[in-house]
């Protein structure tokens, strides 16, 4: 038994997933939104944000 479905396509290829060519990559207009995300967070506002860290200028010894 083939794993091909019936259309003969392999199963990394139906119709769930972006149409993909001969090495892999999404074909020129076949995209549309790919089931497996839902996208990325939005970007937080920069006030809610964590602070890393910040520097003072006691942290910079004078040169001599």
């Amino acid at each position: 038994m083939s794993d091909r479905d019936k259309e003969g396509r392999p199963p990394a290829q139906n119709d769930d997933l972006p149409k993909r060519g001969p090495l892999g990559d999404v074909l020129p207009g076949k995209e549309k939104q790919d089931p497996r995300t839902r996208g990325g967070l939005p970007p937080e506002k920069v006030e809610d944000r964590p602070n890393v860290g910040t520097v003072k200028p006691e942290d910079y010894p004078e040169q001599q």
